[in-house]
C-alpha cells in the first residue's frame, strides 16, 4: 500500500475544502494547512528543477496526482509548478512522466491570467497526452475548434509518435460530445470520409503474432492467417467487431473505434445537420431505405454519393453485416454474451 505520508496527505485532501483566491493556489482544505501544502508544492518545484528525473520524483508525482483526484474542488497549482508540469508533459521521452504529468494537469485547473491555458499549435509535439491537457484546458469554441483540426490533420496520413489513431478518436469524440458545434462542416466530411475507410475497407487478415522460435532461436512472427466468423468459419465478407482474430491489425482496431461512435456520430451530424424539417425526413425514410440498398449493389454508384451519404450507405451495409453474423452460433460464451451486446446497439443505429 501507500506510504504513511502518502496516506495522511490523501486523507487531509479528501476532506471537504474551503476555496480561496491568491497566491496561485486556490483552495485550503480544513485539516491540511497552507504552510504544508506549499512546502510540497516548492519541494516537488525544486525536484522538477533538476535535470535527473528518479525515482523520489514519480513518487511525488504519484502523491501529488492523489491529492488533486482525491479533492472535491479542482485545485489550481502554483504557477511555476503549472508550467514545470507541463513543460515534462510536452518535452518528456520518459512514458511514466509523460502519464502521470498529463494525468495531474488534466485535475487541475490553469494559471489565471491571458494567456495561460496551454493550446496546441502546429509545432507543438501532438501526443495523446498533450492533447488530453489542452482539451481540459480548452477555454472556448474557438480553442476546441483549433484543436480538432490539428486532430483531424492527423488522421490524414499514418499515425506519427505516441499519437495514433486509436488516441485521437476518442479525444474526438469527447469534443463533439460537449461541444458538437466546434467541429466545422470541413471537419465532418473529412471525418464521415475516413469513417467509410476504417468501417468498410479494414483488413481481413490477422495482425502479426509473434510465437517462440524455440530454444535456440529468438521470437519469430507467424504468417498472419485470415480473420474468422464466430463460428470458426473464415471471413468470407468485410471486417466487422463480430470478427475474430488472434492478434488484430491497426485498421481493425480503428473498425472497432468507428463501430463504437457510429451512433453517436450519426446522430450529432447526419440528423440534426442534415435537415431542420423532421417531416421530410419521416416522409423520405422509405425511399431512402431503397436508395442505399439499390446504390450499395454498385460500389460505382457508391463513389459518386457525398461523404456523409456515402457513410449512411456504409453505416447500413455494416450493420446488415452485424445481423448477418448474430445469427451465427458462437464458439466461446464470451462471444455469444458479445453478440448480445451488439444486438442490443443495432436497431437504433440502422433507424438512423
Amino acid at each position: 500500500m501507500y506510504s504513511a505520508g502518502t496516506e495522511s496527505l490523501i486523507k487531509q485532501a479528501s476532506t471537504d475544502p474551503e476555496l480561496h483566491e491568491g497566491d496561485g493556489c486556490d483552495v485550503v482544505s480544513r485539516e491540511i494547512g497552507e504552510e504544508e501544502l506549499q512546502k510540497f508544492y516548492s519541494r516537488i518545484t525544486k525536484q522538477l528543477t533538476g535535470k535527473e528525473h528518479g525515482h523520489d520524483v514519480i513518487d511525488s508525482l504519484q502523491r501529488l496526482h492523489l491529492i488533486m483526484a482525491s479533492t472535491k474542488y479542482t485545485r489550481r497549482l502554483p504557477v511555476e509548478l503549472h508550467q514545470r508540469l507541463l513543460s515534462l508533459c510536452v518535452s518528456s521521452s520518459v512514458e511514466h512522466l509523460t502519464v502521470l504529468t498529463s494525468a495531474v494537469l488534466r485535475e487541475t485547473l490553469p494559471p489565471s491570467g491571458p494567456g495561460q491555458i496551454y493550446t496546441l499549435h502546429d509545432s507543438s509535439p501532438l501526443t495523446s497526452h498533450t492533447a488530453a491537457v489542452a482539451l481540459s484546458q480548452t477555454g472556448s469554441k474557438e480553442d476546441l475548434s483549433a484543436l480538432s483540426s490539428l486532430l483531424l490533420r492527423s488522421l490524414e496520413g499514418r499515425p506519427a509518435g505516441i499519437l495514433s489513431h486509436l488516441h485521437t478518436l476518442p479525444l474526438l469524440n469527447t469534443i463533439i460530445t460537449y461541444c458538437p458545434e466546434s467541429l466545422t462542416e470541413d471537419h465532418v466530411t473529412l471525418l464521415s470520409k475516413r469513417l467509410v475507410d476504417w468501417l468498410r475497407y479494414a483488413s481481413v487478415q490477422q495482425g502479426g503474432v509473434a510465437s517462440s522460435g524455440g530454444f535456440f532461436t529468438g521470437p519469430r512472427i507467424r504468417q498472419p492467417g485470415p480473420v474468422v466468423e464466430l463460428d470458426g468459419c473464415v471471413c468470407g465478407d468485410f471486417f466487422t467487431v463480430l470478427c475474430v482474430s488472434q492478434a488484430f491489425s491497426d485498421d481493425q482496431w480503428m473498425n472497432l473505434y468507428c463501430f463504437s461512435l457510429l451512433r453517436h456520430w450519426l446522430i450529432t451530424y447526419h440528423n440534426v445537420a442534415d435537415g431542420n424539417n423532421s417531416t421530410d425526413a419521416d416522409d423520405r425514410s422509405e425511399v431512402d431505405g431503397s436508395v442505399v440498398s439499390m446504390v450499395s449493389a454498385t460500389s460505382s454508384s457508391s463513389r459518386l454519393l457525398p461523404p456523409k451519404e456515402r457513410l449512411r450507405e456504409k453505416s447500413f451495409q455494416y450493420c446488415q453485416r452485424l445481423i448477418e453474423q448474430s445469427d451465427r452460433k458462437a464458439l466461446k460464451r464470451t462471444d455469444t454474451e458479445l453478440q448480445k451486446a451488439v444486438s442490443f446497439n443495432l436497431s437504433p443505429t440502422i433507424n438512423l
